[in-house]
């Protein structure tokens, strides 16, 4: 008896394999962190471009108040014509700068002294557009930085007097500028001794009174009336509770004095 074997074809079946449930708990785990990681550093992008913009806007506000500041520095006058007219009492002109305590340190505690400074100034008048067409382009000015009694909060004030009296400290408009005015020093060049071996000694003072009998006194030596230059320095605190602080010398009287600032 002959055996025949045939071949017959066996189908394999393929299994395929699919993800265990470790592996797509580590796959979820992966993304999870990778979608942390990108929300993260957006969020610090975000957050850090939010910083820079407050920064930014603090540092302006602070250019603009310096500046308006300066400008009327800039013209400041001395009125002869008040020296000389002999009233009594005597007519103020020049420049007086004063220092008080003013809003506490918050790095060291303690109170920080301001600066008040009252002047005469050839420039527009800011505070009275009514009077644009008879402006004498000549006002007293001053600038203070002053505890609001009702809120506690430190106003930085810019006072204007459309016309000129007696007192350089009291009359016309006020405006507060600013709430947010920390520093306001002023320092004034008294005088500028020459060194031996070349260069200049600076004296500094943080207060000023021009002295009319003085000024009007032609046989007082190296007497200027007015500081020979002005430092500016203020510090202003922004929404993100961070301070930017800046400080600017303006020349007022460089020897020889600028005759045009002495009417």
């Amino acid at each position: 008896m002959i055996r025949i074997f045939t071949s017959i074809p066996i189908k394999v079946r393929k299994i395929m394999k699919g993800f265990t449930l470790l592996e797509l708990l580590i796959s979820i785990a992966l993304l999870g962190l990778v979608l942390s990681l990108l929300y993260g550093a957006f969020f610090q992008i975000s957050n850090s471009t939010l910083q820079v913009k407050s920064t930014l806007e603090t540092r302006q506000e602070l250019r603009l108040l310096m500046k308006m500041v300066l400008d009327d520095l800039q013209n400041v006058q001395y009125l002869k014509r008040f020296a000389e007219s002999g009233q009594t009492p005597q007519r103020e002109t020049g420049l007086i700068a004063e220092i008080k305590l003013g809003p506490e340190n918050t790095e060291t505690g303690e109170l920080e002294e301001v600066s008040s400074i009252y002047f005469h100034t050839a420039n527009k008048s800011r505070f009275y557009p009514e009077e644009k067409e008879r402006d004498p382009e000549l006002h007293e000015v001053a600038y203070t930085l002053e505890e609001n009694p009702d809120t506690k909060t430190w106003e930085f004030i810019r006072r204007e007097d459309f016309y000129l009296d007696r007192n350089l400290r009291e009359g016309g408009k006020s405006y507060v500028l600013s709430e947010a005015v920390t520093k306001f020093e002023l320092e004034l060049l008294e005088s500028e001794t020459a060194l031996a071996g070349g260069g200049y000694q600076e004296k500094w003072t943080k207060e000023w009174n021009s002295d009319e009998n003085e000024c009007n006194d032609p046989m007082a030596a190296e007497n200027f009336c007015l500081p020979r230059a002005i430092k500016l320095t203020m510090a202003l605190k922004g929404e993100d509770e961070k301070t930017v602080s800046d400080t600017q010398v303006t020349n007022l009287c460089v020897p020889p004095c600028n005759p045009e600032i002495f009417e």
